[in-house]
């Protein structure tokens, strides 16, 4: 299996080749302006969709987690988004926080879509909602996204 491929991957993966690195699909990935995962492609894996729809908050808290390090050291499944998340649930007001996370996600990464869109997929979809947020997340913070090649030496005259 290439490391290219968009399988999702829960844990973070050694560090790439350079070829790797550097490849048109790599680029394609991380460039894209649109979803890599449809917001309907929430049933696979089947381990992040049932987390996702029981235990919600440990998805939400895992990819924002993501977010800030992609190589999820330190990660503990129940974080401080993850309590701010499962808090505002008791009011049924999860999605509004979701939502602004979303947009902050989309924003990072360049993707299309607008705060309405976010809030109806949140809203509507919550679930299928951190099954796509996380899956996107892992895809575009994978070490070969972010690998930079070593700079060439260059000597003074």
């Amino acid at each position: 299996m290439s490391d290219t491929e968009k399988v999702y991957r829960p844990h973070p993966s050694d560090p790439p080749t350079y070829n790797q690195a550097n490849s048109a699909e790599m680029q394609q990935i991380t460039q894209n302006k649109d979803w890599n995962y449809s917001l309907c492609d929430c049933c696979s894996p089947g381990t992040l969709c049932l987390t996702s729809c029981f235990l919600p908050c440990l998805t939400f808290g895992k990819t924002q987690t993501r977010l800030q390090n992609p190589k999820l050291e330190g990660y503990s499944p129940v974080n401080g988004e993850c309590a701010i998340f499962t808090v505002l649930s008791f009011g049924y007001l999860h999605w509004i926080y979701q939502t602004i996370k979303r947009g902050e996600m989309r924003q990072k990464h360049g993707i299309n879509g607008s705060c309405c869109g976010d809030c109806c997929a949140t809203f509507w979809c919550g679930c299928c909602a951190l099954v796509q947020e996380e899956k996107e997340v892992e895809l575009r913070s994978r070490p070969e996204q972010a690998y930079q090649a070593p700079a060439q030496m260059a000597y003074s005259k």
